[in-house]
């Protein structure tokens, strides 16, 4: 059974949110969106071992709710903005269109091509080359018959073995009393069939959570892994708290 025990709030700038954090270049990186509203803006921090911002040079990229991952040795910031998604490659500030609509994109560096699913209920996969920005829909192991458009992508994948990579995502629903809920949900892809397939795993929520409860990436250190959410009680763009969250991530 997947537990998350909470260890830490990280320290971010008030009203700033969504911060994924990776390690690139032996350097504890953390990328955020600087402001809760339509300020299309993130910043780059950087931390140490125990979750404390370090450094804040106040280096900024257009963008919004971003996710960071390696593909090829090279890291890539999304600009996870509605209808215009971008790939920002960090080293040159190139940006990469994503011609796909929506956002909430979760990607998947494998076998040195790049990947992301588009919908995970229905399972909609696509590779993209970043030279051409050419998109190829593939032929997934999909039974069709469980459409619901809740499970939306949150983290990047990441890699279990040669063929198979996991992530976690945010379900999107109403309760009873019609409070807006955000879910995580931890999805497992497999390349090793003909067809790709995916597997979803309802998780137990973290007892600390808020109602909005969005995984954002991913880490590990020192042998132990973490998730990293952004977490509200409310839905965004309203002034309250926006808490950046550390949880140890055990699989018993």
């Amino acid at each position: 059974m997947i537990q998350f025990k909470f260890v830490k709030r990280i320290n971010t700038d008030v009203y700033s949110i969504f911060y994924s954090l990776i390690k690139y270049q032996k350097k504890l990186l953390g990328f955020g969106r600087r402001y809760y509203g339509v300020d299309r803006v993130i910043k780059k921090i950087r931390l140490d071992s125990e979750f404390n911002v370090i450094e804040d040079k106040h280096t900024f990229f257009r963008g919004e709710d971003p996710r960071a991952f390696i593909h090829n040795n090279k890291l890539y910031i999304v600009d996870n903005y509605l209808n215009d998604t971008h790939l920002i490659d960090y080293d040159t500030g190139d940006y990469i269109k994503v011609n796909m609509k929506g956002k909430n994109l979760s990607f998947i560096s494998h076998n040195g091509e790049l990947y992301f699913t588009y919908y995970l209920k229905p399972f909609i996969l696509c590779k993209i080359d970043l030279t051409s920005g050419e998109i190829t829909k593939i032929d997934v192991d999909d039974d069709k018959k469980h459409y619901n458009f809740e499970y939306r992508g949150g983290t990047p994948g990441y890699k279990i073995d040669e063929h198979t990579y996991y992530g976690y995502g945010h379900r999107t629903y109403f309760d009873k009393k019609q409070v807006l809920k955000h879910d995580i949900f931890k999805w497992i892809i497999s390349f090793q069939e003909v067809k790709p397939n995916i597997q979803i795993i309802e998780v137990e929520q973290p007892s600390n959570s808020k109602n909005i409860c969005d995984p954002t990436s991913v880490i590990e250190i020192k042998g132990t892994i973490f998730m990293i959410t952004a977490e509200t009680e409310y839905g965004w763009f309203r002034d309250q708290d926006y808490i950046t969250n550390v949880y140890e991530i055990t699989d018993k």
